[in-house]
């Protein structure tokens, strides 16, 4: 396989999983205005990486790592050139000197790949090419390509969502105006003047040293100086694979599911068509060995923000699942129909699979795909509280419909996962307890007021779509902050817009200022309606959430919410005031301490 294409039209993330799921080997070269880097693949695991700036190597990474000295560096590299013909790289250099542990080597490799595919998630503008050609191990490698897997490789979808994460939060910490150190700055090439071959200019050949895999002495370097001529289309991928997988298949049949994919990746997502808002922090792990499932369920459910990760080993599953976590994902877990012969485990040990993991995770979902007229093992699955079951075309059975019965599935299934995920803010328990555990952990870094019920109007407005921040001031409520798309846009600069509130009049409000409780429900009292809603809009449902900031017994603030013209939601009203509580504790604390301080002086 060898293509080129833009990074404006398939992001880097999208080319790592597509050469991780169809198992190739070879180079991807990605340049830019920054420069080129490289990430090499065999049998879709990553086994090494070229950074953009020829300074970050992986002899510089071992310095920075603290695993080698610099003058470890020093005399693997004379030893190298010493050695003429016979040289080995870097990595073995440095184990045969006793100077690098197999662990630490495995880890400086997987830093050099990890902060080389974390620079690239970045780039939206750029050019990739793939070459299947570019790395050939000759015949007297030790290691053949399957045992270097073994050896030194690395999953590609762990890197990738490892990276993701690096980014994110790198991302939120220049936006927080901290200043990041560059690549360069943190494994700035430990000998500069070094000329030695595993330190050459940008751009320069990959070798063994650049790699620094450890056995991999002959490595054949075959990377065109120019890209391929042939363009990218997502469309070739399509028939490429479909074509190698139903080759007992008629073209014009082939034809029609390629054209179905590529209708998929062209129409828009669903939420656009809905006004609802595309949720993130989705992704669907899919254990299966049928690469035409994987690859045709990552087609049609990509616009709709749905990732989906395939596994096809046990031991992968909980890998996945942990890094989903890490991530801040909730996972759903999707397995293949058992007994088949692309997925390999038979029903007992099916169930045995999900309820152990479910033993493990009891907050993940599970869909299980069935053969048509699998009754009993259907309900089975739903009563050991499987999400969904849904039918999967087999082609041994139905050969003659096979085409028009896979499309009619993949339809079904996409709508299967956007019902699940429909709702952008709804989240799992174990979503709300990692976020009520973050926002806790927050709040007790601040003492101050508006800080306070600031964070509690962020948390409430990620399960609502309108939401406003009053102050308790008087004889009335001031607002401080408003989330009111339908304002188009988030009011909080100009005063004069933010919408006031009387109290002393019979209100809801006045009934949450008084009683310091929680209001979740439908009200018809005048100020409301005939106050409120005139200044922001009816909304489409009366459901409305009031939560108060309560201190030493008064309310201090009070956040509002409503579902604006959205149908109605899951909201976890009741972590909300928990949260509440702890902020209202919180502050009497700062409180009390200001008093001891005040005294004690």
């Amino acid at each position: 396989m060898a293509l080129t294409g833009d990074l404006a039209q398939l992001h880097i993330t999208d080319i790592i999983q597509l050469i991780h799921t169809t198992r190739q080997s070879g180079t991807l070269s990605v340049q830019g205005s920054k420069g080129e880097s490289r990430i090499i693949f065999s049998n879709g695991y990553i086994v090494g990486a070229n950074h953009l700036s020829s300074r970050v190597r992986i002899g510089s990474v071992l310095v920075a790592m603290k695993a080698i000295t610099a003058e470890d560096l020093k005399f693997s590299l004379d030893a190298q050139n010493k050695a003429g013909s016979n040289r080995k790289p870097l990595i073995n250099t440095l184990k045969q000197l006793g100077r690098l542990k197999d662990d630490v080597a495995f880890r400086a490799l997987k830093k050099l790949i990890e902060i080389t595919v974390v620079e690239l998630i970045g780039w939206k503008q750029g050019t990739f090419t793939f070459d299947a050609d570019a790395i050939a191990v000759s015949p007297e490698c030790t290691y053949h390509p399957g045992e270097m897997e073994q050896e030194q490789s690395f999953d590609a979808q762990m890197v990738l969502m490892d990276a993701l994460r690096v980014f994110d939060e790198r991302e939120r910490d220049r936006m927080s105006g901290d200043v990041i150190p560059s690549d360069e700055e943190l494994y700035a090439e430990a000998l500069p003047s070094a000329d030695s071959p595993g330190h050459g200019p940008k751009g320069s050949a990959i070798t063994a040293d650049i790699l620094g895999l450890a056995d991999l002495d002959q490595l054949e370097n075959r990377i065109p100086v120019k890209a391929v001529s042939e363009g990218f289309d997502p469309v070739t991928i399509h028939r490429r694979i479909i074509g190698r997988i139903l080759t007992d298949f008629p073209a014009e049949e082939q034809e029609t599911l390629v054209a179905f994919l590529k209708d998929a990746m062209d129409r828009g997502s669903y939420y656009e068509g809905t006004g609802r808002q595309k949720r993130h922090a989705m992704a669907i792990i899919l254990f299966s060995g049928d690469e035409l499932l994987t690859h045709s369920l990552m087609t049609v459910c990509k616009n709709d923000g749905i990732s989906i990760f395939g596994v096809s080993q046990e031991a992968d599953i909980e890998r996945v699942i942990e890094q989903c976590y890490k991530m801040g994902i909730q996972p759903l877990l999707v397995f293949d129909t058992p007994d088949d012969a692309v997925a390999g485990l038979p029903e007992k040990d099916l169930t045995a699979l999900r309820l152990l993991i479910r033993s493990i995770h009891p907050h993940i979902s599970f869909i299980q795909l069935i053969t048509p007229g699998s009754y009993r093992y259907a309900l089975e699955c739903l009563g050991d509280c499987v999400r969904t079951v849904c039918p999967k075309p087999a082609r041994a059975v139905l050969r003659e419909t096979f085409i028009a019965d896979m499309i009619m599935f993949l339809e079904t299934f996409r709508n299967i996962a956007r019902c699940i995920f429909i709702d952008p803010h709804a989240s799992s328990a174990a979503d709300m307890l990692r976020v009520l555990k973050e926002k806790t952990a927050a709040l007790r870094l601040l003492e101050d007021l508006a800080e306070v019920s600031s964070l509690l109007f962020e948390v409430v407005s990620s399960s609502f779509e309108r939401s406003i921040l009053f102050s308790v001031e008087g004889s009335g409520l001031a607002a401080k902050k408003a989330l009111i798309p339908a304002r188009e846009k988030v009011v909080t600069q100009n005063q004069d817009l933010l919408p006031a509130v009387p109290l002393g009049k019979y209100s809801v409000f006045d009934d949450v200022v008084e009683s310091g409780q929680v209001f979740y429900g439908e009200s018809d009292d005048e100020v409301l309606h005939g106050h409120l809603f005139q200044k922001i809009g009816e909304p489409l449902n009366r459901m409305v959430f009031i939560l108060p900031l309560k201190v030493s017994g008064q309310v201090k603030a009070l956040v509002y919410a409503d579902f604006g013209q959205k149908e109605l939601s899951s909201a976890y009203t009741d972590a909300f005031e928990v949260l509440a509580i702890e902020a209202g504790i919180i502050l009497e604390n700062a409180l009390y301490r200001q008093q001891i301080l005040k005294t004690a002086k």
